[in-house]
């Protein structure tokens, strides 16, 4: 048996039952899901300023579970680090030698798979840009454009959902129309139960980061690759770090 551990960054337990309950419904029957998100950080990530501060989070989830007695014998065969923004990610694999994804990563790489044009839709305008520098940073700028539907990460649970829902509804379709695009993608992890209704309703693939990373990070641990520590993802030397920070201090 194979353990994915999914990690949400934030500190919205809604979330983390979504997502955790979405990656439980696709993977094999032998590969077991246990999600997480960190005892400290931000509500929700929408922009540079949240991921500084939920990257912390997510390492330190990371490293309880590198150290856990448990996992000696049995360690963790993937991760999934269930935010769009891909908060941590380069971070986080330098501190395993498990396989390590993003969900923009993940979701990037399967629509170029089965689209020419696609586009991201997230909920804020603030991720626009740093988003764009992730397609930009996999190599999907020839074919992704980024677009916002003006509603809050948070909207997506509770009173708020259908109103959010129809607002990524009309930015998916104006895509469509004038970007050409050909599929769309879901950039935000809370938006992982909407899939099938959107696809069913645009007629379109509709890809989802947290079944695409989860389903790449399984595969990627049953061929039994490993994250290269040969280079920019070596594990960090030992040293020092000092205050709040005390605890993170790498000891090579």
């Amino acid at each position: 048996m194979s353990t994915i551990a999914v990690i949400n960054p934030n500190l919205s337990e809604g979330f983390t039952k979504k997502v955790g309950d979405q990656a439980r419904k696709i993977v094999a029957a032998n590969t077991k899901i246990i999600a997480l998100n960190p005892k400290f950080g931000p509500a929700s990530i929408e922009g540079y300023y949240d991921e500084a501060f939920a990257s912390v989070g997510l390492l330190s989830v990371m490293r309880d579970l590198e150290a856990a007695p448990e996992h000696a014998t049995d360690p963790i065969g993937g991760y999934v680090v269930a935010c769009f923004d891909d908060t941590g990610v380069d971070a986080a694999r330098c501190l395993t030698n498990a396989p390590v994804l993003g969900l923009c990563e993940g979701a990037l790489r399967m629509a170029a798979a089965v689209a020419s044009r696609f586009a991201i839709v997230t909920p804020m305008s603030v991720s626009v840009r740093p988003l764009e520098h992730l397609v930009e940073k996999y190599g999907a700028s020839s074919q992704c454009v980024v677009r916002a539907a003006g509603v809050r990460t948070l909207d997506f649970e509770g009173s708020g959902a259908a109103a959010a829902y129809l607002a990524l509804k009309k930015q998916a379709e104006a895509s469509l129309v004038k970007d050409r695009s050909e599929a769309i993608v879901l950039g935000c992890a809370g938006m992982t139960d909407i899939a099938d209704r959107l696809h069913t309703e645009l007629g379109v693939p509709v890809i989802d980061g947290v079944s695409a990373a989860v389903k790449m990070v399984e595969a990627m641990a049953m061929l039994g690759l490993h994250t290269s520590k040969a280079g920019a993802y070596a594990s960090p030397p030992a040293k020092s770090y000092f205050g709040m920070f005390d605890r993170f201090a790498p000891q090579g």
